[in-house]
């Protein structure tokens, strides 16, 4: 009789922690029918939890550990390192502490990647604007193709 109660707590916890695991997300980012070809991808799973993965230069990303089941996604694509000149200091004091903090030091990227680059608009960003929201499984390539 107690392995038969042990046995139906285990399943029950299992139905309501929602046994489904975690899949890994991959497949390409287009806008406008053309690839993106640097930035990021975050997932927010049915978890909750931010998982990322950058953009390859042919649009093809992967995002690794998401909780299985609906998902919002975020696409972002800043300007890759050296498409841009580089930023002069602002005349005035700048904010205390600012001096001692290095910049970021960015992967350099490709001739082709600034090339082919092109900005996204910015509600693609964020996973509560982007309108992007996918079902997780297992094996299953989701393509995000942004207008």
């Amino acid at each position: 009789m107690k392995r038969l109660n042990r046995t139906t707590v285990l399943l029950a916890a299992l139905a309501a922690t929602g046994c489904g695991g975690t899949a890994d997300v991959a497949g390409k980012v287009t806008y406008q029918g053309k690839p993106v070809v640097y930035g990021t991808v975050v997932v927010i799973g049915s978890d909750g939890l931010p998982k990322s993965g950058p953009i390859q230069p042919d649009g093809a990303y992967r995002v690794s550990g998401v909780k299985v089941g609906p998902a919002r996604v975020a696409v972002s694509s800043p300007a890759p390192p050296g498409s841009e000149p580089p930023k002069k200091a602002r005349a005035g004091r700048e904010r205390e502490g600012d001096e001692d903090k290095p910049p970021p030091v960015l992967e350099p990227v490709s001739p082709e990647v600034i090339k082919n680059w092109v900005p996204l608009p910015n509600k693609y960003g964020d996973p509560d604007k982007s309108g992007l929201t996918v079902d997780v499984k297992s094996g299953r390539p989701l393509d995000l193709d942004l207008k």
